[in-house]
């Protein structure tokens, strides 16, 4: 094994912030913008979501988003508005920092590239490389090929690559599939391999 790929949000950042992206702030600024109680445009903006389902790649595009809902607003603004909420887990500082001169590290996520360097902006010295998928790859982790093409891309064949997620099927199944070994975190401790990335070290010398 020579490299680990992690997963962004739930895994090295809170997924409370990009939840809150989704769920509060685009809804707030649907009733804002077509002048309705924010509960019908909350139970508007969701029932979109689940028409498209987070296999469509068009799930993960603010600017899909923004255009459907008729939202004038730009992306970078509306992160900059809820910027001091963004939490990074203290476990990941600590074990990126252990990691980083024993294996190269990537970070590799089915949020846009402007999404992914706005929360990795206080990290990116332990990222040997980042893959944003919808913007560099053209689509989300849903086929083994998109890890496929990251291991083509950095020159590594799948069984030198681990990868580190929360999500059961985009972290676990799918890079399982391309021959990637593969650790689900589950920061509740209910259906993961591990609750905490310290944990790692069950599995690999940290």
């Amino acid at each position: 094994m020579k490299a680990i790929s992690f997963d962004v949000d739930g895994t090295i950042v809170d997924g409370k912030f990009m939840d809150r992206f989704w769920n509060e702030l685009i809804p707030k600024y649907y009733s804002e913008k077509h002048g309705i109680d924010y509960s019908k445009a909350l139970e508007f903006v969701k029932k979109c979501y689940d028409e498209v389902g987070d296999k469509d790649l068009r799930w993960y595009l603010p600017d899909y988003w923004f255009e459907r809902f008729q939202l004038d607003i730009e992306l970078k603004d509306v992160l900059e508005e809820f910027r001091g909420e963004l939490r990074i887990y203290p476990d990941a500082l600590e074990v990126l920092e252990k990691l980083r001169d024993k294996y190269r590290l990537i970070a590799i996520s089915n949020a846009v590239r402007e999404i992914m360097e706005f929360e990795l902006e206080d990290m990116s010295e332990f990222f040997w490389k980042t893959f944003s998928c919808p913007s560099d790859l053209g689509d989300i982790r849903r086929k083994p090929e998109i890890y496929i093409d990251v291991c083509r891309s950095i020159n590594l064949s799948p069984t030198q690559l681990l990868h580190v997620g929360d999500h059961p099927y985009f972290d676990f199944e799918v890079p399982t599939k391309a021959g990637i070994r593969s650790i689900l975190i589950d920061r509740e401790g209910v259906n993961g391999h591990i609750k905490s990335l310290r944990e790692l070290e069950d599995f690999i010398p940290l």
